[in-house]
């Protein structure tokens, strides 16, 4: 499993256990308060948008924030998300949930106990959790296609207000169906109502994504502009800086967006040394291209070690100084490594060139970077 594909899961995992903390606290809390019906409900709206909100914004560059089996599912319906990654990203989710339950329950003093109570399932809850998912769909994909910066907090409001127009208490989301139904408060949930709330909320988000699909198939796709793909050139008097900061690029990077090559150093051929090309088969790192100065380039990055020559080339943007390394063995590649991946993320979102977050240009067509 990659890399980056595991960091990814980690933020889906934690982002689905902090929304859970929060439906719960805030419930625990209206009780220990002594808050009616209408209060409790308040108590949730307000907890659970803010947090949602707080979320997004926070954790949309680094997995996409779904936080949600539906969404992912919707995503991956929209051709957005490969369907291989659905699975693991549901899973993920899932195990957040849970986790996020057993945290609250802890922290609430409540007994870690799945509810004993007889199912409740009925028509008319299998319809309001298909209507508020349906929902939650047309929201996602509506501010994807037309206001892409207001999602976080349009998406945490709709959630909130489901609160309030729907019984549902699970926020129209497979992932807290599942935490819910792990609960010791009777009533709330049961484990025999899962699969059928779980499907209604599928059948909502698919009815979302086909609807969208039918409003925009008479809309021609705008064909990607030339210059729409730009070329950054990084450049370093030794062999193997250059090499590996592209190569890291290539993969961090949306691929419509930005691409990454190397001008080879004037000595030491047009290879990394061995310790580096060895790290880059590791982490499955493709070399990147070297430059053809027959094409333009937009971006130029030139990598300073310590101690070694003056620069390559006056058209450069940025420079970076690296301490003296030694890149003959494998510590001294890891550590060039270490220190050149936080300056590529640095770059990639100061140029909206990230991979899960592309924040200029035409908007996608599915919540790729949503809850």
């Amino acid at each position: 499993m990659p890399l980056d594909l595991r960091r990814r899961l980690a933020t889906e995992a934690l982002g689905c256990g902090l929304v859970v903390v929060a439906l719960e606290g805030s419930h625990h809390v209206a009780e220990h308060l002594g808050a009616s019906a209408t209060e409790g409900r308040l108590f949730m709206s307000l907890s659970c948008g803010a947090v949602l909100a707080c979320l997004l914004w926070v954790l949309r560059p680094l997995s996409g924030a779904h936080l949600n089996p539906a969404l992912t599912f919707a995503d991956a319906l929209g051709d957005r998300t490969p369907w291989r990654e659905v699975p693991l990203y549901v899973l993920a989710q899932l195990f957040g949930s849970l986790v996020g339950r057993l945290i609250a329950h802890r922290m609430c003093n409540e007994p870690l106990l799945l509810t004993a109570s007889p199912p409740t399932a009925d028509g008319a809850r299998f319809l309001t959790e298909m209507v508020a998912t349906f929902g939650l769909l047309v929201v996602v994909r509506g501010c994807v296609r037309t206001r892409p910066s207001a999602t976080p907090l349009a998406i945490a409001g709709y959630v909130a207000a489901t609160v309030w127009f729907t019984d549902s208490r699970s926020l129209a989301n497979p992932a807290l169906v599942l935490a819910r139904a792990a609960s010791a408060h009777v009533g709330v949930m049961n484990p025999l109502e899962v699969e059928s709330f779980i499907a209604a909320q599928l059948l909502g988000a698919a009815l979302a994504v086909f609807l969208f699909r039918w409003l925009l198939g008479g809309t021609p796709k705008p064909a990607p502009a030339p210059e729409a793909m730009e070329t950054v050139v990084f450049e370093c008097a030794d062999a193997g800086p250059a090499h590996l900061a592209a190569a890291l690029f290539n993969t961090l990077a949306h691929p419509e967006r930005a691409r990454a090559v190397v001008t080879p150093p004037a000595e030491g051929g047009s290879g990394p040394p061995l310790a580096v090309e060895a790290l880059m088969r590791e982490l499955h790192l493709r070399p990147a291209p070297l430059r053809d100065r027959g094409v333009p380039a937009s971006h130029y990055v030139l990598i300073e070690v310590a101690g070694q020559a003056p620069g390559m080339d006056a058209r450069v943007r940025e420079r970076w100084s690296l301490p003296a390394l030694s890149l003959t063995d494998e510590a001294g590649a890891r550590a060039l490594q270490s220190a050149l991946r936080p300056r590529l993320i640095q770059l990639l979102a100061r140029r909206g060139w990230e991979r899960l977050h592309v924040v200029s240009g035409p908007a996608p067509e599915g919540p790729r970077a949503l809850t």
